[in-house]
């Protein structure tokens, strides 16, 4: 009797084995991007404010960052006699060859040198002030200007009208009659220099041409860091369809040079990733179709092909779990994340 009870155990047994078996063992898994951009910084420098954040989806060219530049202002109102700088030049190259990334020629080049040793006779005559109009005069020519500086006997006199040349006498006066008791003295016509706009860095932005008209502040260039390639972008762009997995900088953060920013999971190549037992991983090649459900997707069944089994396993309750990827189905709406069981070995 006890033989017969020992051989029925061992055949139920037999049988609860070989339906376990029939029905296959059972894998979690979860929908993953495989390929993700990292996107760096190309250059050192300043973001500008954005609202990218974590989680969020992008489609391929969608702007995700723009780098601010350093602007370079105008020193000088007047003409812009040239422009040698363009945009993607460095700047200390082209400051080298021709000593400058523009030049700008006054509005009035032409002052007066003058001094008061030769003044009418008078202790009024000899006190000039900075900022105040005297009226100049060369033989039968006449003009005006303005008092730029002072410094003892001596003071320069920047002409506002009249046609005066290089190295002509001129004599000033308060009067605008120029009787001679009101002589403040005579100089010389003589050029200011004109303005060598500078700056560091590579160009990014040229904002005036040879012949504009400027005044003091306008914009002139915008800089980005020496160190950047020619040609480089001031915009990072989405370079696929995808969602932001990780965002490692700030709204207007400073950078430097191959910095991550931020990464992009690739949406348009998704896989199924099982976490297959090692007890299981012997019914598993590379090739094999599996099937498998999805939780967004109740009721249905799917089938992959096995791509990759990645061979360094993880450790968790006594066990060990592999890695297997397989192939997601076409034509349905996921996302990285969602859930999925995996049949193996039926």
């Amino acid at each position: 009797m006890k033989t017969k009870f020992i051989t029925f155990v061992s055949l139920l047994l037999t049988l609860t084995l070989s339906a376990a078996c029939a029905l296959g063992a059972t894998a979690n898994a979860t929908i993953v991007a495989p390929n993700t951009e990292k996107i760096t910084a190309p250059f050192a420098g300043t973001l500008l404010p954005f609202d990218l954040s974590a989680g969020d989806e992008v489609k391929a060219g969608d702007l995700l960052m723009t780098f601010d530049t350093t602007p370079v202002y105008a020193t000088q109102s007047g003409k812009v006699s040239a422009v040698f700088a363009k945009v993607g030049d460095d700047a200390a190259g082209v400051a080298e060859h021709y000593g400058a990334l523009a030049v700008i020629e006054p509005s009035h080049p032409l002052y007066v040198a003058a001094s008061t040793e030769q003044a009418y006779n008078d202790a009024d005559n000899r006190y000039i002030h900075a900022g105040e109009t005297l009226y100049l005069k060369c033989n039968s020519e006449k003009g005006t200007g303005i008092v730029t500086s002072v410094s003892g006997k001596n003071y320069v006199v920047e002409i506002l009208t009249g046609s005066f040349d290089l190295d002509d006498t001129v004599r000033c006066f308060r009067e605008s009659a120029m009787p001679s008791d009101s002589e403040t003295g005579r100089g010389r016509v003589t050029r200011y220099a004109d303005t060598s706009i500078t700056a560091q860095g590579r160009v990014a932005a040229v904002h005036v041409k040879a012949g504009d008209t400027v005044s003091v502040g306008d914009l002139l260039f915008e800089m980005i860091d020496a160190t950047s390639e020619k040609g480089a972008s001031l915009t990072l762009s989405a370079p696929v369809d995808g969602a932001v997995t990780s965002l490692n900088t700030a709204s207007g953060a400073q950078v430097y040079r191959g910095q991550l920013l931020c990464e992009i999971a690739d949406l348009t190549t998704l896989e199924l990733s099982a976490e297959v037992d090692e007890l299981d991983l012997s019914g598993v090649s590379v090739g094999d179709t599996l099937s498998y459900t999805l939780d967004a997707y109740a009721g249905e069944t799917f089938s992959g092909t096995v791509t990759e089994i990645r061979p360094v396993g993880t450790a968790r309750q006594n066990a060990t779990y592999f890695d297997v990827r397989i192939t997601a189905p076409s034509g349905k709406w996921l996302l990285p994340g969602m859930n999925a069981t995996v049949t193996i070995g039926q």
